[in-house]
């Protein structure tokens, strides 16, 4: 079983799959140019599966590359500009709001920060001590799409009477530090922060995640003190909620005229045609492109008078805005056909529950994890089913508790099709 630092793969550290060689492409906060799109399209076709996938980190990936073309897929990604600083290959995790700068309700627009925040990253080489999976997070209001606890985040809170309007809360390991501070200060508090996080893991012999270090009991507030001139004290408040449910359809966005269109991408994954087919109503509408962490994509700023036409192509595409094709919610590793390490071809049973679900409506906070193997490298926390392959079935949960074990995938789909049922009913009344 494959496990630790060296198997996260980037572009330049390709790892070998069941299928082929399978890369991983930064893309920081998601926030991707059409022709970035359309290049990565290029070589998903020519020299990949003809698939581009989507992470819940709002990254790229790629597999089934022979060794014979790595060579050209890294001169297609540099051409591209999605590998700015090969020493910061694998550093890659800024996670912000795919609707930043368009959201209705939004305290603060969040791409500057994160552009800023990625350029100043890859200028300093104390930073490729990160762990591949250390992220960084900055919410702008006023939810989360990205349900995972990230190392380091910063969510914007409106408090009245604060010296500068909005703060960003801290928040280091998943844990309210207490203190906030100024947008101006936001990217200086999180390379700050992260500088310690490199400092007290190497002196602790732990991996550099900050969820890893303040579990011990003097790194928080270590951190804190080495950032307390730019700190307010911020009185404790709910964080801001985790949206449960992937947005969909056309929504109106803070600009005059414009909405964002957002259409159901089945397992997060775009074929090379239909992400070809985004980069280029994305050129034409001058619109914004934006990786979701729901494994998903959004088309941004698009002139509202051109909307219906738009999602008329997506449908022909097989990318639904209404939802009708049964893949809401539903998220899976890549199974027996790409990953040894795999018990059952779990992209396959996510399709057949997807056949069964076709049309339905969605219940409210509605999530399904497909696993192949007890690593769970699918998994969303919180989510109403999980399907876990094991040597003689499937382990299936319900609300995080055991409901069966060993069962075929015949029995888990029938009875998570039972549980859509129940939950539509329960909604309704």
């Amino acid at each position: 079983m494959r496990v630790g630092e060296n198997f996260c793969p980037g572009v330049l550290h390709a790892v070998p799959a069941k299928d082929g060689l399978l890369i991983r492409i930064r893309v920081p906060g998601g926030l991707i140019d059409p022709n970035q799109l359309r290049i990565v399209a290029d070589l998903a076709a020519d020299v990949a599966d003809g698939t581009l996938e989507i992470t819940s980190r709002a990254n790229l990936q790629l597999r089934a590359i022979r060794d014979r073309d790595l060579a050209r897929v890294v001169e297609g990604i540099t051409v591209a500009g999605l590998l700015p600083s090969p020493q910061h290959d694998r550093v890659r995790n800024i996670v912000t709001s795919p609707l930043a700068g368009l959201g209705i309700g939004e305290l603060i627009d969040t791409r500057p920060l994160v552009y800023e925040l990625d350029r100043r990253l890859r200028a300093e080489a104390i930073f490729t001590e990160l762990h591949p999976k250390f992220s960084f997070a900055i919410h702008g209001g006023p939810g989360r799409y990205c349900q995972d606890l990230d190392d380091l985040s910063l969510e914007a809170v409106d408090l009245h009477g604060a010296p500068s309007l909005p703060l960003l809360r801290l928040s280091i390991g998943g844990i309210d530090s207490g203190f906030a501070v100024t947008s101006d200060n936001a990217v200086t508090c999180m390379l700050d922060a992260a500088r310690g996080c490199i400092r007290l893991a190497q002196e602790a012999g732990l991996p550099v995640r900050a969820r890893k270090i303040v579990a011990i009991p003097t790194p928080m507030q270590a951190i804190l003190d080495a950032l307390a001139p730019i700190l307010i004290p911020c009185p404790p408040s709910a964080p801001p909620p985790a949206v449960l449910e992937a947005p969909l359809g056309v929504l109106p966005t803070t600009q005059p005229g414009r909405v964002s269109l957002i259409p159901s991408v089945p397992l997060g994954r775009l074929t090379a045609a239909q992400a070809h087919h985004f980069a280029k109503v994305a050129n034409e509408e001058q619109g914004d492109l934006r990786l979701a962490p729901w494994r998903g994509l959004v088309l941004g700023a698009i002139p509202e008078l051109a909307a219906s036409a738009i999602v008329r192509g997506f449908d022909s595409m097989g990318l639904s805005c209404e939802g009708g094709d049964g893949f809401r919610g539903i998220a899976a590793c890549a199974g027996s056909t790409g990953c040894e390490a795999s018990l059952a071809d779990v992209r396959g049973d996510a399709a057949l529950l997807a056949q069964r679900l076709r049309g339905r409506p969605v219940p409210p906070a509605w999530t399904v994890n497909l696993s192949g193997c007890d690593k769970q490298c699918a998994r969303r926390h919180g989510a109403a089913a999980e399907f876990i392959a094991g040597p003689s079935g499937y382990t299936l949960k319900i609300d995080g508790q055991v409901a069966a074990s060993n069962c075929s995938p015949e029995f888990a789909l029938e009875t998570v099709a039972a549980l859509h049922a129940d939950r539509l009913s329960g909604a309704a009344l």
